[in-house]
């Protein structure tokens, strides 16, 4: 049986805690990689350590158990939030918020996570930077669009954004040819793969395989529409309270985007798609919500020709439905 660590993850301090019988074992640790390691070395293996997500801070906790070859479990804060109110809790400290993530795991024994290789990591830092630097231009070509509209505009200020502007213009071309001209096989046979969906193109399927970890933490369609945010929320109560489902909030806006703009390709050429969106249109659903739902779909097809490992049929509902016949 494992025993679950709770750990508080701060930028300076890891806190942790655990039960021996009913006596807690509290202490902390510098959040230094060598720190870490020399604690984790001193730990029985069937630890299973359980910490929130904290962005970059939990990095080095996270890098170190993996290469330790222990179990951990990142969650949520929401779900750690979730589980402390039920305690009801008054007093805040590090210390309680390790105990209170050592309990999440005993009562939920949540599964472990398992940390994407080395090139799938580095392709996903590239891929948001990427995406960070077009965004950054965008903003920039704004303020050279309304100075262009000032007579007066400081040519200092107006050159100086020029060459910003010509900088951005080659970082994106030097990201964008790491992005999408890879020579990693296993991830050039899943975009291939993916890119045979009609309405997947190599940017939607480049961006399916990093953010999802080439679909290796997923083990159903639905799990993984969720962590899209393409599964819109329900507030139902009786017969008093019924409001229409908005998408969830996530993590991934930029591949959701994408995903939307291939929705609408995939709404002209993929069969199944088209059969969808003019079902839901028909139905009175906006043109919004029924490219949202083909968005939905290509994931489930995404899923379903990477998990079985088959290829891709455009018309696969009519042929399943004549091989019933």
């Amino acid at each position: 049986m494992s025993t679950y660590l709770g750990i508080d993850v701060s930028s300076d301090f890891i806190h942790i805690a655990y039960q021996v019988e009913k006596d807690w074992v509290c202490s902390k640790v510098e959040n230094e990689l060598k720190s870490i390691d020399e604690w984790i070395s001193t730990m029985p293996d069937d630890i299973h350590a359980i910490f929130e997500y904290t962005g970059t801070y939990s990095h080095r906790l996270a890098y170190s158990l993996s290469l330790r070859e222990r179990t951990f479990s990142i969650i949520t804060p929401s779900q750690s939030k979730g589980f402390a109110a039920s305690l009801k809790n008054k007093a805040k400290t590090d210390s309680l918020d390790a105990k209170v993530l050592a309990l999440y795991g005993s009562k939920m024994q949540p599964e472990p996570t398992i940390l994407i290789d080395e090139t799938l990591h580095q392709k996903k830092q590239t891929y948001k930077y990427y995406n960070d630097l077009i965004t950054q231009k965008q903003a920039l070509s704004n303020k050279i669009h309304a100075l262009s509209f000032d007579p007066r505009a400081a040519k200092k200020v107006v050159d100086s954004l020029g060459v910003l502007n010509k900088v951005y213009e080659q970082q994106i071309e030097e990201f964008q040819e790491q992005l999408f001209d890879l020579n990693d096989d296993e991830f050039k046979q899943l975009k291939e793969k993916l890119m045979q969906i009609k309405g997947i193109g190599e940017k939607a399927a480049t961006g399916i395989i990093i953010q999802t970890n080439g679909l290796k933490n997923f083990h159903s369609a639905k799990a993984l529409a969720a962590f899209l945010g393409l599964v819109p929320t329900t507030k139902q109560s009786g017969t008093s309270l019924k409001s229409r489902g908005r998408l969830v909030n996530t993590a991934c806006k930029q591949l959701r985007s994408i995903l939307f703009c291939a929705a609408q390709s995939a709404a002209r050429f993929n069969v199944d798609c088209k059969e969808l969106y003019s079902r839901l249109l028909a139905k009175g659903k906006s043109k919004k919500a029924a490219k949202m739902a083909v968005a939905h779909k290509l994931i489930r097809q995404a899923f379903a020709i990477v998990k079985n490992n088959t290829v891709f049929q455009n018309d696969f509902q009519a042929n399943k439905i004549a091989l019933t016949k």
